[in-house]
């Protein structure tokens, strides 16, 4: 999988959204939206979190989801606008903190998994069978979609990686990162001196006697 070739901006949103790096962080985005919509929809009743009572299960989950979910919107929309950006510090800057999001979020979401896990296996069955089919698979459902979002973020975390490296390959290929606005553009001007002192010169060495 070509993950730079993936990642360019296309004016096609019908090419754009064929991408699989575009794929893999929309699916990933849409099940973070199923994740806080099951548990907001019915993990709760009277305010009370469905899965054993433990309010921390719930709340961790819908605020990692939201979170991820928002975020998520934003690395899509650094995707569609990669070509646009031509500094080779900002790049890496959106690369080092895809790579740094996902691998950290799915750490979060194998602690979720097995939180949530645990607390529904320890729900007593009488409160179970008192849930209507939808509920229950609704909360159930959330655990399925947890579990699987820990091997997609790894995923993005893993290409970002490699997205990374090509990168710094690049830069380095090109002997620095030949972006002068890297250095020196925010503030105007070059980052250094001009050397204005011809070949021909008087030149005296410093160790001259």
């Amino acid at each position: 999988m070509d993950y730079a070739r993936s990642f360019a901006h296309s004016d096609s949103f019908t090419s754009f959204i064929q991408k699989p790096a575009v794929i893999l962080r929309a699916v990933t985005t849409f099940l973070m939206m199923l994740i806080f919509s099951c548990i907001l929809d019915k993990g709760y009743v009277a305010n009370v979190c469905l899965y054993n009572g433990k309010q921390g299960a719930c709340n961790f989950t819908v605020g990692i989801s939201i979170i991820a979910f928002f975020i998520g919107l934003g690395f899509l929309a650094a995707t569609f606008f990669w070509e646009r950006i031509t500094n080779t510090v900002t790049r890496k800057y959106i690369a080092f903190g895809d790579m740094s999001f996902s691998g950290f979020w799915a750490f979060l979401f194998f602690v979720d998994f097995c939180f949530i896990t645990d607390m529904w296996r320890k729900t007593p069955d009488l409160v179970k069978d008192g849930l209507s089919g939808l509920t229950k698979s609704n909360l159930q459902f959330t655990i399925v979609c947890s579990l699987v979002c820990i091997f997609l973020l790894a995923l993005q975390a893993y290409m970002a990686y490699k997205q990374l490296n090509e990168i710094q390959n690049d830069a380095s290929g090109l002997g620095g990162y030949n972006d002068t606005a890297g250095f020196a553009g925010a503030y105007g001007g070059s980052p250094f001196p001009p050397h204005t002192e011809s070949a021909g010169g008087n030149y005296q060495s410093p160790y001259a006697s």
